[in-house]
């Protein structure tokens, strides 16, 4: 009782203190910081001690999330995330329980790209947050059979890109897997998050007010997301908004010119940013004289920062709930595209120069242009991806890439994408390739498709492939080598049986008819390589029509 009189009077001294210091009109700033609101969810404040308020260190209930239970279906909330307690609380644990509340038939965890951070609260709060290969780990260790990852990015930049090129790796490990989208991936998030900000903002504006957002930046292409969102303001009519970014993009200069021709007294700074963390609170609100309040106070704006992540905004929340909505209505990612076993070798292509299109199982490792090289020797492709992401290829998986440095692709610069040389082993099948990433450090295993739906079918060659048939009575038998052909990138084979009787052939349920009148029956049928084929053929040699099971096998290695 006594300590609690003692800090007691304490305080009061400190307040009264304060208040004459106040009057006495000395060192008064030209700026003001809005701290983060109250949270909106029903969920606690976040917890303090004696030592700090909470804002920067501590945790709070919504932290609690990273103790899982078992569960069927889960919805992964993939974030960079923050040190700061509050602004996780207020931004990330926002979000995370807004789906939630949501989805109660899902279990919602949180998943951190941040390593550094990641190691932050592990050593000062002893928070444990999974990565995001150690979340998907956990939820295949859990045995969860439906998972939704939804990245919180703003936009699909490398870190987008990361969490996808990471989370791909594990399509055959679930019954269904399903990856959503940025904050800002259609038009109709744009004016979305226009509207839901401006609202938010609405307070501040006036004639002579300009409202600046803070975005990070990227050297990505995803960039243009900045100057997009901009351009959307500028369309609504909202021209006292502006758009910069912390690095590569618009940066400070750009700002001060603009708001320089604007008849602006009073500055309002705002992160264009899912939590108000490191940037936020330094680069934007800081007090050292490169951040971007104090650099315009000197310039004799009147400066108010806002501190606040858009993770709090209800608006923002809500279009998290619609992409994971959508996401859950959309497809499972599939394990690898749809493609024939073996494929088509350079042995049965003509020689030349085909601009051809190469399919990824991600949609972050895209492949924007294809020209593939067929000659003697093999087939090589200059292969464009759609950025500057990842600075090497190699055409197996990615502990082979670490081991054969030797054989690793590096990229070279084309019309500002990075473009690679690589040996193709076949088309029309799935190819192992890992990709480097050059934000991570990290290789990532991918599965593309070199099409060869673009090349003219005058090019594809004839070859000849031993044909073996089983089955039946024991007394028919068909020619081998049979003639192969390749056609809308599927193999067929020319079968030619030791008998003028067989009336039609049925494959995959599917009837063939002869493609001779005079001879043995010969049939043109779509074939698989290497494994066991059950065909039905119908003979007349007893007199009447008589359907008979066989087994038909074809030596992909015996191809010449």
């Amino acid at each position: 009782m006594k300590v609690s009189k003692l800090f007691s009077m304490l305080v009061t001294l400190v307040l009264i203190t304060s208040l004459f210091v106040g009057c006495s009109g000395n060192n008064v700033p030209n700026s003001s910081i809005t701290e983060p609101a109250p949270s909106t969810s029903t969920e606690p404040a976040p917890s303090t001690s004696d030592e700090n308020d909470g804002y920067e260190e501590g945790t709070s209930e919504t932290d609690d999330i990273v103790n899982t239970t078992s569960a069927e279906k889960v919805i992964l909330v993939v974030s960079f995330g923050t040190s700061y307690n509050q602004t996780r609380h207020l931004n990330i644990g926002a979000i995370e329980t807004a789906i939630q509340n949501a989805y109660p038939d899902y279990q919602v965890r949180r998943a951190f790209t941040s390593q550094i951070i990641i190691d932050k609260l592990a050593k000062r709060e002893k928070l444990t947050i999974d990565s995001v290969r150690e979340a998907m780990d956990r939820l295949v260790l859990d045995k969860v059979k439906e998972v939704v990852v939804l990245p919180t990015t703003v936009m699909n930049g490398f870190e987008f890109h990361d969490v996808i090129a990471e989370v791909g790796q594990y399509t055959d490990k679930f019954e269904s897997l399903k990856i959503g989208t940025q904050l800002l991936a259609s038009d109709d998030d744009y004016d979305k998050v226009a509207e839901v900000l401006v609202a938010e903002t609405s307070h501040f504006r006036s004639e002579d007010t300009a409202i600046v957002l803070m975005g990070h930046g990227t050297e990505h292409e995803a960039g243009v997301t900045y100057t997009k969102f901009q351009e959307t303001l500028n369309a609504k009519g909202y021209t006292d908004y502006l758009v910069g970014t912390v690095e590569h993009g618009i940066e400070l200069d750009d700002i001060r010119e603009m708001l320089s021709s604007m008849n602006a007294k009073k500055v309002v700074l705002r992160p264009l940013m899912i939590v108000a963390g490191d940037h936020a609170n330094n680069d934007m609100a800081g007090d050292e004289e490169d951040s971007w309040k104090v650099i315009l106070e000197q310039d004799g704006y009147d400066v108010e920062v806002v501190l606040e992540g858009l993770g709090q905004i209800e608006g923002i929340q809500d279009l998290f709930i619609s992409h994971v909505k959508d996401t859950i209505d959309s497809e499972s990612v599939s394990t690898t595209p749809a493609a024939a076993a073996v494929g088509i070798a350079a042995n049965r292509i003509e020689s030349g120069t085909y601009s051809i299109e190469v399919e990824s199982d991600a949609s972050m490792f895209r492949i924007v242009d294809c020209q593939l090289t067929v000659n003697e020797s093999g087939m090589n492709a200059v292969m464009t991806l759609s950025g500057q992401g990842y600075g090497a290829l190699y055409m197996g998986s990615t502990e082979e890439a670490v081991a054969d440095k030797d054989n690793q692709h590096i990229f070279t610069l084309v019309d500002e994408k990075h473009s690679f040389t690589i040996p193709v082993e076949a088309l029309d099948r799935g190819i192992s390739c890992a990709a480097l990433g050059l934000k991570s450090g990290n290789w990532f295993d991918h599965t593309i498709v070199f099409r060869s739906d673009n090349i003219p079918a005058d090019a594809f060659m004839s070859a000849q492939i031993d044909a073996e048939l089983t089955g039946g009575s024991g007394k028919a038998s068909v020619e081998s080598p049979a003639t192969l052909l390749y056609k809308d990138g599927q193999n067929f084979a020319q079968i030619v049986w030791s008998s003028p009787n067989y009336i039609y052939m049925l494959v995959d349920g599917i009837e063939y008819l002869p493609i001779n009148v005079d001879g043995n029956s010969s049939f043109e049928i779509p074939v698989k390589l290497d494994t066991d084929m059950t065909v039905v053929a119908c003979t007349v040699a007893m007199g009447s029509p008589k359907e008979i099971e066989y087994n038909l096998y074809f030596d992909s290695s015996s191809v010449k």
